[in-house]
């Protein structure tokens, strides 16, 4: 798989972050990994909404450092969107040295049920956090953007609102001039990461620069984080995350595309922009 921000095995002075279920992190965990669930939830990019992102970040960063310990591995069910969104926040924040662990569960080492699960409260003040962008930029730089929809196809083409347990009155689309990269196709049929060469084969096809500005969304701010570190190692230099993504932006009265409303007849949606690739390969 060859990617930098992947780890392949555990060592006993790393820092463990398990981004499984809650059930499952009770059950059974690698010793001593800790459970922070505001991961798994949706955040809005307004101040508010950002205090509860920042604060659990610096507490966590602060929970890291009284441990004394220099490495991070964080963990899920296999090279997810949570592990993924834990290190990119990390790395974001100033903490290089988190990576993702390169093993589906069950991986190796000694095996406890998790009870170190903490949760923290917002933040006093919003702080900004480096390459992660809120609504007020999308907008004010919307047709200056590179923007990849790291959702499914089916969300992109406004047949659904999210992947899992789409309400129905619930507002379906995309935000104009976003290219689909269905975030499923950035795994192989076993379910790892593709290889890094055919991942840079297969960005090729898009009408893409590496120098310009990119912007990763998808229905609440997770899948994206994958896509952006694997873009950031291919050599994009300008990657960011929005975090409201589509949760935030379908509540908005900025422009859309492939609207619908989700268990009503859809507005006919233009083709999914792929660049010059096959949409169900990329």
């Amino acid at each position: 798989m060859n990617w930098s921000f992947l780890k392949n095995e555990v060592d006993a002075g790393d820092f463990l972050i398990d981004c499984r279920s809650q059930s499952a992190y009770e059950q059974e965990t690698l010793e001593g990994a800790y459970y922070f669930p505001f991961i798994k939830k949706a955040f809005g990019s307004d101040p508010e909404s950002h205090k509860k992102l920042c604060g659990p970040m610096q507490a966590v960063l602060g929970e890291i450092q009284k441990s004394k310990k220099n490495r991070v591995i964080v963990f899920d069910e296999g090279m997810g969107m949570f592990s993924s969104r834990m290190v990119y926040l990390l790395r974001a924040m100033g903490f290089a040295e988190s990576f993702v662990l390169a093993r589906k569960w069950p991986t190796d080492g000694t095996k406890r049920p998790g009870k170190l699960k903490m949760e923290f409260e917002p933040a006093d003040k919003s702080k900004p956090i480096e390459s992660v962008v809120d609504k007020a930029f999308m907008e004010k730089n919307l047709t200056k953007l590179q923007i990849f929809d790291a959702r499914t196809i089916e969300e992109y083409e406004g047949r659904l609102p999210r992947l899992t347990s789409p309400e129905e009155g619930t507002l379906c689309g995309r935000l104009p001039g976003a290219f689909l990269w269905d975030w499923r196709n950035l795994y192989d049929a076993e379910a790892n990461l593709i290889d890094r060469s055919v991942f840079k084969k297969r960005l090729n096809g898009f009408p893409f620069m590496p120098e310009r500005p990119t912007v990763i969304y998808d229905y609440n701010g997770a899948r994206s984080c994958l896509l952006a570190l694997m873009l950031r190692e291919t050599g994009y230099i300008d990657v960011n995350t929005y975090q409201g993504s589509w949760f935030e932006w379908r509540k908005s009265s900025l422009p859309k595309q492939a609207v619908s409303i989700f268990g009503q007849k859809a507005v006919a949606a233009a083709p999914p922009r792929v660049g010059g690739v096959d949409r169900k390969k990329v």
